[in-house]
């Protein structure tokens, strides 16, 4: 592992646990206002814990806890933007760790352009998002996730199945992905899940699934972490859900990692593109 891994590494790593320091602290802060929420700890704890297990190989955390939030009327559509970046602000660092620092190598210039260009697009996202209407924003968003499937399909037709071998982004398509990555960071920060949408860029540009999962998930934290302070601050979101996301769902993405990276490189292709799917159905009739 190189110096620049090493550095990244733990700057991820000490984020997650200033979050996971600073949302206890909120809370503990504004007990009565976290007692009166709805929801009991003790029936969220484990759907967090299953939905960061799962979320280790792609499948989008923001879609899952949507879904669990909506199904049981946590809070009002108001807050759930803040929640869903409130509550991966400590198991999606476990992520980025464990892919960054992992022993193979890792395209560091990529990963740094891209994460640089999701943060300044997420940081800039969380100031605007009372300005800018977010369901236009999705509808743009689902139709981009569309093409973007079936640009996917079409390429793995045309190379008889074949997946991309790349592990590194460099001249135009490096480019190509650092404005991409700035785009969807501001809009990551409206709740839009952007993993999916994540995927299919580093797909379509050629990166192998592993060296993909690897971006998506270390990218896709760098957005969160550079917008997450101004989320919590303004204190629009749920606070049990967010508590209970930094505890057990912690301990299920420790769990996820070590099973995501153990997976073929078949299968991982197959899983990203059931994760995409998913995504665009979500957005469709949610």
């Amino acid at each position: 592992m190189s110096v620049v891994q090493k550095i990244i590494s733990i700057l991820i790593l000490c984020s997650g646990v200033f979050y996971f320091f600073y949302i206890f602290y909120r809370a503990f802060r504004s007990k009565e206002s976290f007692l009166e929420e709805r929801g009991k700890l003790a029936a969220l704890s484990p759907g967090e814990f299953l939905i960061y297990f799962i979320g280790s190989t792609g499948i989008s955390d923001f879609l899952m806890n949507t879904l669990m939030i909506k199904r049981f009327k946590l809070t009002e559509d108001e807050k759930l933007p803040g929640t869903l970046v409130a509550c991966c602000l400590v198991p999606c660092s476990i992520f980025a760790y464990s892919f960054i620092s992992r022993g193979e190598s890792v395209d560091m210039r990529g990963l740094i352009c891209c994460a640089a260009a999701v943060a300044l697009g997420s940081f800039l996202g969380s100031r605007l998002l009372s300005k800018i209407d977010g369901k236009k924003i999705k509808t743009f968003m689902t139709v981009a996730l569309i093409f973007s499937f079936i640009a996917l399909i079409v390429k793995m037709i045309v190379t008889s199945g074949a997946t991309g071998t790349a592990t590194a982004l460099v001249g135009p398509r490096l480019v190509i992905a650092v404005v991409l990555c700035f785009i969807t960071g501001l809009i990551n920060m409206f709740g839009i899940p952007m993993k999916p949408t994540w995927t299919a860029l580093f797909l379509i540009l050629g990166l192998s699934p592993i060296s993909a999962l690897t971006m998506v998930q270390s990218v896709g934290y760098f957005g969160p972490m550079s917008g997450g302070f101004n989320i919590l601050k303004m204190g629009k979101y749920h606070q049990k859900t967010a508590l209970c996301a930094a505890f057990f769902g912690t301990l299920g993405a420790l769990m996820g990692v070590t099973l995501a990276l153990t997976i073929s490189a078949g299968v991982l292709n197959i899983i990203l593109l059931i994760v995409m799917a998913l995504a665009i159905v979500s957005m469709i009739f949610s």
